[in-house]
């Protein structure tokens, strides 16, 4: 996994050298951290604030609760309005399963369509308040090509943040909430059939998992070695453990609630680009019942216009 982490930031670094180099003009254009501050989630890659950027995360998951390494490449782009105050977004991951003693496979997962609000503070000032809202939508009933649950999921998020000199504070509170019921089982065949349209073979059997409220919260802190690199650690809570595919098997192979933490780095290698690598460490540890091992996630982001 090191080796494969060393080739990626390599790879990154001499592919967009010229690229910094040519844009060096504009890097540290400010001695005000204000300048090139980006609020950046470290357990997603992703802008706290509405951007105009697109950026590409790689996440990989080691050792997971199915015995098999996963890699998810998520697209996500986003397009602002009205000087900052609002954006629209949209992302669909792609993941591969590297599976011990079967053949790997790759599935779609589950697109997103969503906005951001920043109602009440000048986008300039070292503090903001978002709201964020986002639709998911069912990955589709052929399980060969697509994961993520064929069901739609509504989520929403307050995000708060202040910068005081070289720190960063950001806190989320939120939640994913599903906007489908679970489908019988026995009905549950890949035939394209709607399942409201299709007879029963025999009694559902009770089911193994529920669709369940999720309450998401975290908080991170940034320290700005320089205005162009900084440094983040941050924690994240879950409940219930599993999200919204919850288990009826409640055991101890499903705690009530799920723990994560992550460390990592952000470098803006010139005022538009931006690399963000970060390792996430979930804090239930038993082999019985952990989700994975561990975690990386490594996100490049592009940003255009201005903001």
């Amino acid at each position: 996994m090191k080796q494969y982490l060393y080739v990626i930031i390599l790879f990154l670094s001499f592919l967009f050298f010229p690229i910094a180099s040519i844009f060096s003009h504009h890097t540290g254009s400010s001695d005000s951290p204000n300048a090139t501050t980006r609020f950046v989630d470290p357990f997603t890659g992703k802008r706290e604030k509405p951007s105009n950027y697109l950026v590409l995360t790689q996440d990989y998951y080691q050792s997971t609760r199915e015995n098999s390494h996963l890699y998810t490449t998520t697209a996500f782009a986003e397009l602002n309005f009205f000087d900052g105050k609002f954006a629209l977004n949209a992302s669909v991951p792609w993941n591969y399963y590297q599976q011990r003693g079967r053949e790997d496979a790759a599935r779609i997962g589950k697109p997103y369509v969503g906005f951001k609000l920043q109602p009440f503070f000048d986008i300039d000032k070292p503090y903001f308040f978002v709201i964020e809202g986002a639709v998911g939508f069912p990955s589709g009933p052929d399980t060969d090509r697509f994961t993520g649950g064929n069901y739609y999921v509504g989520s929403g998020f307050l995000k708060m943040g202040y910068l005081y000199e070289k720190w960063s504070f950001v806190t989320k509170v939120g939640g994913l909430q599903p906007l489908s019921r679970p489908q019988p089982n026995n009905l549950q065949d890949n035939d394209g059939i709607p399942y409201y349209l299709r007879l029963p073979s025999a009694t559902p059997p009770i089911p193994e998992y529920e669709f369940k409220k999720t309450t998401v919260l975290s908080a991170y802190v940034t320290y700005y070695l320089y205005p162009q690199i900084s440094l983040f650690t941050g924690i994240l809570y879950r409940n219930p453990y599993n999200g919204i595919d919850y288990s009826a098997n409640k055991d101890q192979a499903n705690p009530n609630y799920f723990m994560e933490g992550s460390a990592g780095f952000s470098w803006n290698f010139s005022e538009k680009y931006n690399l963000n690598i970060a390792y996430r460490y979930p804090l239930q540890r038993d082999r019985e019942y952990r989700l994975y091992h561990s975690a990386w996630t490594i996100a490049f982001s592009m940003e255009w216009g201005s903001d």
